[in-house]
């Protein structure tokens, strides 16, 4: 998992690092088990398999949440995986890569296909179903609930029609100035649809009648029509357009790299926003941070960067890059998840905290975000040094005020722990020895004992010498370095000292501990106990006698 982060926005990188296939090749080659392995013991795997062979071209979610759909090479395939599982639920192989596909229902069992060879797909719940051909090459599908109507934009100055409930193609929709189409996009409330396309406008038709446009838009301006072409394509061509959830603001793209926001009611933009990287804008989508926001985001996505931005005041809210070619960009509805179908094997998953939420399917990120920042700012200076300027002057190093070694903070600067050991080395080189000499004299002398010990505590006038042997051993145990049998035996010293219950024992005459008598003194009270002239070995012989 890798962090980007922008004016204190941080966005997680999921699908970042190497797929298990990759972990168990370099497993068996360097025959080594994974359980020893770092990288593997840290990754995140939100949903299994999330990836293609070669590349991902096309992600979308289903309306209800709980699928998601992709496309991808080689061989041509389409995967669907359900959340609830983390896991893919089935794999479809394909005749032609995929251009676009939608979702025809709520969940997988309705889904359509746009192939590169011209054909539109249908798919249900046991697989394929239906094939037909188009009259041109398709570059958008767009699909109106309502009406049941399909729509096909491509290389053509018309969209053609096809009736889902009837089974039949409808008269096809005539452009008015366009000569291609790029992208076709239903507007969620009103019958409306609208095509992006070459000479900078945007076409939108009334479904119900379809003769004339609505209005036609222009979005990009005449200087953009002058930059360079991108891939092939004109900088005044509008290459992606969508609307957002409540029919009301409409966002396109343009190949020379900028998205201009509308409100429908107006031809001005609201705002827009410059990419400034020379890519074409290849995809845009709304979003709301949670359900109950009222902040609405627009994101953009070129081949290499995705910006995340606001769309009243074109603020920058979130951005990261890529070193893959970016294809798509998604938002999971509702929460701070998006996806990016690219040119290689794992497809982009990436969640950022300040967008909304994590889904409930994988409400565990939250805690983990949040367990990371907390882990970050409790280390933020921990390996740095307050100095001052006078500190600084003593050192020395008063040049490096207003350099990257500093970092100003209230009346002084951090300076990194090992340039401040580094300066204070070379003031002193012989600091340090003293230091270590110090160091070593006081180790030495806190395992020393006292070669006289004084005294502490009351005199006692019972077992005085019990009294006094209690004290030594109460006091050899809270010297340093003193060893486990030696404070077992302070513990239990101080127990018989202080404890109430044995405060008799060196008060009351009736518990005096008798001393044991030597030798000597048993022969010289028996000398003093018989008559004169009877020795102790003649009393010996007489008592055995």
């Amino acid at each position: 998992m890798q962090v980007t982060e922008l004016n204190d926005v941080k966005v997680y990188n999921l699908s970042a690092g190497k797929s298990l296939p990759q972990f168990l090749e370099e497993a068996r080659k360097k025959s080594k088990s994974l359980r020893y392995n770092e990288d593997f013991k840290k990754r995140i795997d939100i949903i299994q398999d999330f990836e293609f062979n070669i590349a991902s071209g096309r992600v979308a979610v289903s309306p209800d949440g709980e699928y998601i759909a992709a496309t991808g090479i080689y061989p041509p395939e389409v995967r669907l995986f359900e959340m609830r599982e983390l896991g893919m639920k089935c794999s479809r192989g394909l005749n032609s890569e995929v251009v676009d596909f939608r979702f025809l229902s709520d969940d997988y069992r309705k889904l359509v296909f746009l192939l590169e060879d011209r054909t539109v797909e249908f798919h249900a719940q046991y697989g394929y179903h239906h094939r037909l051909r188009v009259p041109k090459v398709g570059r958008s599908l767009a699909y109106d609930s309502e009406s049941c109507t399909l729509l096909v934009g491509g290389s053509s100055a018309e969209v053609v029609r096809l009736d889902l409930e009837v089974g039949t193609f409808q008269a096809p929709i005539p452009l008015q100035s366009l000569t291609e189409v790029h992208q076709v996009v239903v507007n969620p409330t009103l019958p409306v649809i609208s095509c992006a396309g070459d000479q900078g406008f945007v076409e939108s038709y009334d479904l119900r009648d379809t003769t004339k446009p609505l209005r036609t838009l222009r979005v990009a301006d005449a200087e953009d029509a002058e930059l360079p072409m991108a891939v092939g394509i004109a900088g005044d061509h509008v290459t992606c357009c969508a609307y957002s959830p409540n029919g009301m603001y409409f966002a396109a793209g343009t190949a020379s790299g900028m998205v201009r926001v509308f409100d429908i009611r107006s031809s001005r933009p609201l705002s827009q926003r410059d990419h400034m990287n020379g890519f074409a804008i290849r995809s845009v989508s709304f979003h709301a941070r949670g359900p109950d926001s009222k902040d609405l985001l627009v994101g953009s996505a070129d081949k290499r960067s995705v910006k995340i931005w606001e769309a009243a005041s074109a603020q920058i809210t979130a951005s990261i890059e890529s070193k893959f070619t970016i294809n798509q960009l998604v938002f999971y509805p509702k929460s701070g998840m998006f996806f990016t179908a690219n040119d290689n094997q794992r497809i982009g998953v990436y969640f950022a905290p300040s967008l909304g939420l994590a889904p409930t399917w994988c409400s565990f990120l939250d805690s983990i975000t949040e367990e990371l920042e907390e882990g970050s700012k409790k280390v933020v200076f921990d390996d740095y040094q307050f100095v001052t300027t006078d500190d600084l002057e003593q050192m020395g190093a008063k040049e490096l005020i207003g350099t990257k070694f500093l970092q100003p903070y209230m009346h002084g600067y951090f300076m990194d722990h090992r340039l401040h050991a580094k300066l204070k080395a070379a003031l002193d080189p012989f600091r340090f020895e003293e230091y270590r000499k110090e160091r070593i004299r006081q180790r030495i002398e806190a395992k020393r004992t006292m070669r006289v010990r004084v005294k502490t505590g009351k005199k006692v006038d019972v077992n005085q010498a019990l009294h006094q042997k209690l004290q030594m051993e109460a006091e050899e145990g809270e010297t340093e370095g003193a060893s486990k049998k030696r404070k077992e035996a302070a513990s239990r010293a101080k127990a018989l000292l202080n404890e109430e219950r044995f405060k008799a024992i060196f008060e009351d005459a009736d518990f005096a501990i008798e001393e044991r008598v030597s030798g000597a003194q048993v022969q010289s009270a028996l000398a003093e106990a018989l008559p004169s002239g009877i020795g102790v070995g003649k009393a010996k012989k007489k008592r055995k006698g």
